[in-house]
């Protein structure tokens, strides 16, 4: 073979070679520009699938608010139709009479109870005592509500006791008045901290936090007077009112017990916020000033209070979870011949929504007598609620009270340390059900 011939078969081998290179980068290059098409057309492709989909979502929108105003639309109509049938006259109006009837409750508490003590103080009711060791029947009220024009509406309740029928509260209030105020007169229970506006089968637990007891009794700070609630421009928190009231309250543990003799002035500062869609937090300064009876001669108390309460049940699920907590400090500075008793006490509760029927509620507190700061006592709680229905419900409640009382008015004998137990039942007719304030 010549030089030549090899020469020849290499630059053809070469050749060969530089065509097969440039055949495969061809080849890559044209995968390449397919790789990039098929990206590119998924891109667009799923763009349009997202297109597609924000039109179905709009059309479903406008189809829903199309029914909405259908729905609008034919409610309209029946009210119009409604209103062209009330608009028949008769020569009568006897049929129509049953529209002025107020709207008419009945509810019973009822409770047993088992104490470790047999001590009178514990046993028998009394005005810092509901009674234990036996069966007894709380009170059975009747409610009467019902608004009286536009502008007015009333209020009455009526309860029967072992003690005999008493006006728990019966009052008129005129509503949207100037200054976004309403104005009240009549028997109230007057604005105080949390639940001194309760009524006891409304109460969180079976009883009034031993604190609000010792300073006001079971039966709360009320009376017959006048009062006015101010809603006042929200400039520290979404919501704020005011709320004054001069009552003639008859109330022995820090203020007068004669009715008649003395006013008992209260004021209360309410701040609203809404934390979130869900919950919200208040906040509550409050007060009360009137004689007290000590026997020196005239002689005046005051007492403070600084609360505060979270709620949260969230939106959609409130009738399964909820959980409220409200916690309230109090001071008490009563007046007397050699100079002030100064008490404290405070209260913290917690109630747990379990499911729709069940609660879990809890409580702590401490307090001192406000006319003997020396003695005082501690309580603890924890009750369970079943609710049959919004109509009826049964609480389970275990109670301690860690006291060191030696002495208390009107009050014979001791008033010892105890453990107890509760079973309480409630059940109400008619629409007051067991709503609280």
């Amino acid at each position: 073979m010549s030089v030549f011939t090899v020469f020849t078969f290499i630059i053809s081998r070469t050749e060969s070679q530089a065509q097969d290179t440039l055949q495969k980068q061809a080849l890559e290059q044209a995968f390449r520009n397919y790789q990039d098409s098929t990206n590119q057309r998924i891109l667009e492709l799923e763009k349009t699938v997202r297109v597609l989909n924000e039109l179905i979502m709009e059309r479903k929108q406008e189809d829903e608010m199309q029914k909405l105003l259908d729905e609008a639309g034919r409610l309209s109509t029946e009210q119009e139709e409604q209103k062209i049938d009330v608009s028949k006259k008769y020569f009568s109006g006897v049929r129509q009479q049953q529209g002025l009837n107020p709207n008419i409750g009945f509810g019973v508490d009822f409770f047993g109870g088992i104490s470790s003590s047999d001590a009178g103080s514990i046993s028998d009711p009394s005005d810092i005592s509901y009674g234990n060791n036996g069966f007894f029947l709380r009170e059975a009220q009747m409610s009467f509500i019902a608004p009286l024009d536009p502008f007015t509406r009333g209020k009455g309740f009526i309860s029967a006791t072992p003690d005999g029928v008493v006006v728990d509260e019966a009052y008129l209030e005129w509503i949207n008045l100037p200054l976004n105020a309403n104005l009240k007169m009549g028997v109230y229970n007057a604005e105080f901290g949390f639940y001194n506006r309760y009524h006891d089968h409304a109460l969180p637990q079976f009883d009034r936090p031993r604190v609000l007891v010792n300073l006001f009794g079971t039966g709360g700070l009320n009376g017959p007077g006048v009062s006015a609630n101010i809603m006042l421009p929200p400039a520290i928190a979404h919501a704020t009112t005011l709320d004054i009231s001069a009552i003639y309250g008859k109330n022995s543990q820090s203020f007068i017990a004669d009715s008649g003799n003395g006013l008992i002035f209260t004021g209360q500062l309410l701040n609203y916020y809404d934390l979130t869609a869900s919950s919200y937090l208040e906040v509550r300064l409050s007060g009360a000033a009137g004689r007290n009876d000590q026997p020196e001669g005239a002689f005046n108390s005051y007492i403070g209070s600084a609360g505060i309460a979270y709620k949260w049940a969230p939106v959609g699920r409130e009738k399964y979870r909820t959980l409220e907590w409200k916690t309230e400090f109090i001071y008490s500075n009563q007046e007397f011949s050699l100079g002030n008793h100064q008490s404290i006490g405070f209260y913290s509760s917690i109630q747990n929504k379990l499911n729709a029927r069940c609660w879990l509620s809890g409580r702590i507190g401490y307090s001192e007598i406000p006319y003997d700061p020396s003695q005082g006592e501690w309580d603890f709680t924890v009750a369970f609620d079943f609710w049959q229905s919004e109509f009826v419900f049964t609480r389970f409640q275990y109670q301690y009270n860690d006291r060191d009382i030696y002495g208390r008015k009107n009050l014979a004998g001791p008033f010892p340390s105890d453990h107890s137990f509760i079973i309480q039942v409630v059940w109400a007719m008619g629409p007051h059900k067991h709503e609280a304030y």
